[in-house]
């Protein structure tokens, strides 16, 4: 799949906000937010977790929350705060979301919630 990027809100806990472009990336479990903007929004991490990066390599990032505004929705979702590199949208912030993946469009799509 191509990898395209979207606009969106970060508001952490003290209501310090910024926009950020997002790097669509299926592939992963959380949002991603560099530290530094992590630093500047505030964020507080409230555990460690285990992380598998691309390409093999493991190590151990905090998680935060932080409120992700996009495509005119608001939630509340987990995010990694990564040492560097881009901020990603992951999977559980596209599916609280509702939000899909169009791979030919590279672009955002709604979708019903399912339950069953």
């Amino acid at each position: 799949m191509g990898l395209f990027r979207v606009r969106g809100r970060l508001t952490g806990p003290t209501r310090r906000s910024e926009d950020a472009e997002l790097l669509v990336d299926t592939g992963a479990t959380l949002l991603v937010v560099p530290r530094s903007l992590a630093e500047r929004l505030e964020l507080v991490a409230r555990r460690t977790q285990p992380v598998l990066i691309a390409g093999g390599q493991r190590a151990e990032w905090p998680v935060a929350e932080v409120s992700l505004f996009l495509d005119g929705q608001d939630v509340t979702t987990p995010c990694f705060i990564a040492p560097d590199g881009p901020a990603l949208l992951g999977a559980v912030a596209l599916e609280s979301l509702f939000l899909a993946v169009d791979p030919v469009a590279k672009r955002l799509i709604s979708v019903q919630g399912f339950v069953g």
